[in-house]
């Protein structure tokens, strides 16, 4: 019962995290490096979640969401991850890749967000024109749907990866995600230094 009300409440905070991205404050709340380590914290595996979400942020870090490029988002990449070992039980190595997969397939889910909320623009438009400026309910509308949205999404991955931990014969992806998984901060690494060389060439 604990496990499953910690599953619902980091799966809240997740979509609470998400807003920072963009709706709200934009204080890096929603990075891979904080959501990682808060939602392990929170399910008692602080060492993993911080693993997790730091890894995800070395990968992510390039990603910044300009007009309409929806990127992969780090929110729901780290809490799946997390939690997926937390709730699943799957090891670590297999749980970032699980929410490596989610931080990825939300974009489309995002897209879809924000094509529904586009019709809103003419409402918007008009209740300005009459000389309303009271636009805390197309506010507080938009920021509950993307909250809401990311939690059923981050939980519906819990729940996924719960029911994958139990199907027999999983025990073979081990290995080959352990060895995947060891060299991720390599990567990671790899793709900093190439940026950082980048950004001295280009002030040299």
């Amino acid at each position: 019962m604990t496990v499953l009300l910690n599953t619902v409440i980091s799966s809240a905070l997740a979509g609470l995290l998400n807003l920072d991205a963009v709706q709200a404050f934009q204080f890096l709340l929603s990075r891979p490096a904080f959501v990682g380590p808060a939602l392990g914290l929170l399910n008692g595996c602080p060492m993993e979640g911080a693993k997790i979400g730091i890894l995800l942020e070395l990968l992510y870090i390039d990603f910044i969401p300009v007009g309409g490029v929806v990127p992969p988002n780090g929110t729901a990449a780290a809490a799946v991850g997390v939690l997926a070992h937390s709730a699943g039980g799957l090891p670590p190595s297999l749980a970032f890749f699980i929410g490596l997969g989610a931080g990825v397939a939300y974009s489309s889910l995002e897209y879809r967000l924000r094509a529904a909320r586009s019709p809103w623009n003419v409402r918007v438009e008009a209740q300005v024109a009459a000389g309303d400026f009271n636009l805390s309910r197309w506010l507080a509308s938009a920021m509950f749907a993307e909250s809401l949205a990311m939690a059923l999404y981050v939980l519906a991955w819990a729940g996924a990866a719960a029911a994958a931990s139990r199907l027999p014969g999983l025990d073979w992806l081990y290995p080959g995600t352990d060895f995947a998984y060891s060299l991720i901060p390599w990567l990671g690494l790899s793709g900093l230094y190439f940026r950082f060389r980048a950004q001295v060439h280009k002030k040299g």
